[in-house]
């Protein structure tokens, strides 16, 4: 048993850092370095969180010596070049969802990790972490639906209106509610029912475009609103709906149906019915602990800050990453075992692809075939083969 949990440097200053570095304390790890982007939001959120350092330049958490693992929660936007160069260096990353604007940004992520096959290279997911989704699989494996046809994903909520225009507000920055939370959704069809999307069709819109803080010139390009179809290897389908329009609490329900029954999820708690039972079941009951969260260090702007469900798998992950790390004796190795459920970055690639294909669906009105990128396109194709032609003449 390990005596010291490996140091952690975090990138980015969202209000969800107030909320995983406690939860990271709480299990052990030290986080003893913070990036901002201005020297105002480091130096103000390291004294509130107590982190001994920080820093308005990223390589200087990078090489941070101290620093053994790089949680990313920044703009999506910068994410991938700050995992390429971490892994580079030698540190594990854990990157915030979405992990990049693009299906290009994630193709750069998969390929850094390839490279670096020792070093931990996961996204948070959390939602394969939650108690109920691994009774819901649990159910699955053991045949209570039968055969899967149908996932519906309905989510409501209400979106607060933002104080000042960020990557948030911004569609190619990687705004809007299909990117952060749709990936999370996308991500779990695959991982309940172990089928990819091989075409879809989606519909965003953005309905609140300005706000009393974002007015005049600005305007607000991210989707608040998603419907999307997704078509599945084995002819199963999947339909997600996101409405960020919905006064009241967060209320999120999964359901997945088959040819013996159904399974559904409400918040965090399971229930089920079979086709030849007149009534619903509860499988699995997952109420709030307030005790435990309070030992985990979640106030209530965290929770307000992360729906339940979500909060209740991040904290999941985390532990299991101190337990990869825990079965080391050496500081920078880890386990593979306790994090084999997470998320790797390959995918989130297929999450991204995803995304980025909704988006075009979206414009062209038409459905949009998965179509995975493999290599990163040449960025120059036509000057590149002129200096081939030219180097074969040479020779």
């Amino acid at each position: 048993m390990r005596k010291m949990l490996p140091g952690i440097g975090v990138i980015g200053t969202p209000a969800s850092v107030r909320s995983y570095v406690p939860l990271l304390k709480s299990c052990g790890f030290q986080v003893v370095a913070l990036w901002g982007r201005t020297k105002e939001e480091a130096t103000g959120l390291s004294v509130e969180l107590d982190i001994p350092f920080c820093a308005v330049k990223v390589d200087e958490i990078l090489l941070n010596r101290n620093v053994d693992v790089v949680v990313i929660s920044c703009p999506p936007h910068l994410q991938s070049a700050i995992t390429i160069k971490a892994l580079g260096i030698g540190k594990h990353v854990l990157c915030g969802t979405p992990a990049g604007p693009s299906q290009l940004d994630a193709l750069k992520m998969v390929n850094a990790a390839s490279y670096y096959p020792k070093l931990m290279s996961l996204v948070v997911f959390g939602l394969r972490f939650l108690p109920t989704i691994s009774k819901l699989k649990q159910y699955i494996d053991k045949d209570y639906i039968g055969d899967i046809s149908i996932c519906e994903i309905r989510i409501h909520y209400e979106k607060k209106p933002k104080e000042h225009f960020d990557w948030m507000c911004d569609e190619t920055m990687g705004g809007g509610v299909l990117n952060t939370i749709g990936s999370n959704i996308i991500d779990l069809v695959t991982h309940l029912t172990g089928q990819k999307a091989v075409r879809v069709h989606g519909m965003l819109k953005t309905y609140t475009k300005q706000t009393d803080k974002i007015k005049g010139i600005r305007e607000i390009t991210s989707d608040d609103f998603c419907s999307a179809q997704l078509e599945l290897e084995n002819g199963s389908c999947a339909t997600l709906t996101i409405n960020s329009h919905i006064h009241g609490p967060f209320n999120q329900e999964i359901m997945l149906v088959g040819s013996k029954g159904r399974l559904t999820i409400r918040g965090a708690d399971l229930y089920g019915q079979k086709n030849d039972s007149l009534k619903e079941e509860l499988l699995h009951f997952d109420p709030v602990n307030f005790k435990e969260e309070q030992r985990y260090g979640v106030s209530d702007k965290t929770r307000a800050e992360i729906p339940t469900p979500y909060l209740k798998g991040i904290i999941r992950l985390i532990e299991s990453v101190k337990d990869a790390f825990e079965k080391e004796e050496e500081r920078q190795s880890y386990c593979q075992d306790p994090v084999k459920v997470a998320a790797n970055f390959e995918d989130s690639l297929y999450v991204q692809t995803v995304v980025d294909a909704i988006r075009k669906s979206n414009k062209s009105k038409e459905w949009i075939k998965i179509d995975i990128l493999k290599e990163e396109p040449d960025p120059n194709p036509f000057l590149s083969t002129t200096i081939r032609k030219s180097t074969l003449t040479l020779h």
